[in-house]
């Protein structure tokens, strides 16, 4: 869970010439609600069991890294100037946004609520 674009940047850029790791997905996501304990996105709240889902197929992975970034709260979102909205490689324009980073292969916020696609977009 990486709750800042540094913290995020930071652990990419070591991640991608590590020549372990041959995939590198990011789920970006909306902040968690403190008043609930889950995420104030409804797409998000949608889509999170199955990308938990899909993951596993990658449990015993040791060459597969997954990011949960988190964007920030509602207000901090719906700010034009929000930083994940203007990433040069992973423009985020809605939530929840996957992004297999190698390949810049992405789910949008209503494909990440479909199960086949999910599925299909974790395959090995």
């Amino acid at each position: 869970l990486v709750k800042s674009l540094d913290e995020y940047q930071s652990n990419l850029a070591s991640l991608t010439t590590d020549e372990k790791v041959s995939r590198i997905f990011t789920l970006f996501m909306a902040a968690t609600d403190p008043n609930t304990g889950d995420s104030w996105c409804p797409d998000c709240r949608a889509a999170e069991p199955l990308i938990e889902e899909a993951l596993g197929q990658l449990e015993n992975r040791d060459d597969v890294v997954f990011f949960i970034v988190e964007v920030g709260n509602r207000q901090a979102w719906s700010d034009g100037d929000n930083v994940f909205r203007h990433l040069a490689d992973q423009c985020v324009t809605g939530l929840p946004t996957l992004v297999e980073v190698k390949t810049q292969a992405r789910l949008n916020q209503t494909e990440c609520q479909e199960k086949d696609k999910v599925m299909q977009f974790f395959a090995c």
